[in-house]
This record gives structure tokens, C-alpha cells and sequence, in this order.
């Protein structure tokens, strides 16, 4: 799946606050992924493949190479621990690989989503 499909149903019939776009919305999405996985944003804007495929290289990659480095990255994410374990323990690799790339698109979205909602909901008070 895309990574703006994963986006779209994660919104699903929930709207974005007055003034922002989906495309700005993507971008923070982009944003937050670069912030909680350090990535280069120069990199991440050059690159040739979608979003979810960036998520699924990574994390394969610290999946063989650095899993501590990979685990501070769900950290920062605030991915959780359980859905993590639980992805793991229910899936063989590389389809645990591709949920846990879309369970990670999906908690950036919703950190941009609830920080985008009600931040506009407290600077309007």
C-alpha cells in the first residue's frame, strides 16, 4: 500500500482542522517521519520512491544491522511497545516489516493529526 492510501484511510471520515490542506498534511506526515527516524529531509524530498517503501527499507535495514538504533526511532515515535512486540510476534519478517512501516506512518499521522486539531483548538481560545 502507498503511503497517501495509508494516509487517506487513516483519516479516514476524521477532517482536518480550518486552513490546512491534505497535501500540507502530508508534508508534516513527512516531516514528523523525518524528525522521529533522523533522516536527511534533503534526502527524504529527492527520493524516487513512496514514503511507506523509505519506512520499509528502514526499518529492514535496522532490523538486520542496528535494532537499538531502530527501537529508539519507534521510541521517539511513541510507536508503543505492544503493538510493536505484537506485530512481531503474530507475523513472519517481511510482513512485519511492511505493518510496522504502516503502523509507523499511521502513528505519525495521528501525531500530526491531534497536535494540528487541538493545537488550532487551544491558540482559538
Amino acid at each position: 500500500m502507498q503511503g497517501q492510501e495509508t494516509l487517506a484511510l487513516w483519516l479516514g471520515d476524521r477532517s482536518l482542522p480550518a486552513g490546512r490542506t491534505l497535501e500540507g498534511f502530508r508534508a508534516a506526515v513527512t516531516e514528523q517521519l523525518v524528525k522521529d527516524f533522523r533522516w536527511d529531509p534533503e534526502r527524504v524530498a529527492q527520493a524516487s520512491v513512496p514514503l511507506i517503501q523509505l519506512l520499509i527499507d528502514e526499518i529492514s535495514w535496522g532490523m538486520d544491522r542496528d535494532a537499538a538504533a531502530l527501537f529508539a526511532c519507534f521510541y521517539r515515535l511513541d510507536l508503543g511497545e505492544s503493538v510493536i512486540r505484537s506485530v512481531l510476534d503474530a507475523h513472519e519478517r517481511p510482513e512485519a516489516v511492511e505493518l510496522l512501516a504502516q503502523r509507523s506512518l499511521e502513528r505519525a499521522a495521528q501525531k500530526v493529526w491531534l497536535r494540528w486539531t487541538f493545537g488550532a483548538r487551544d491558540s482559538a481560545q
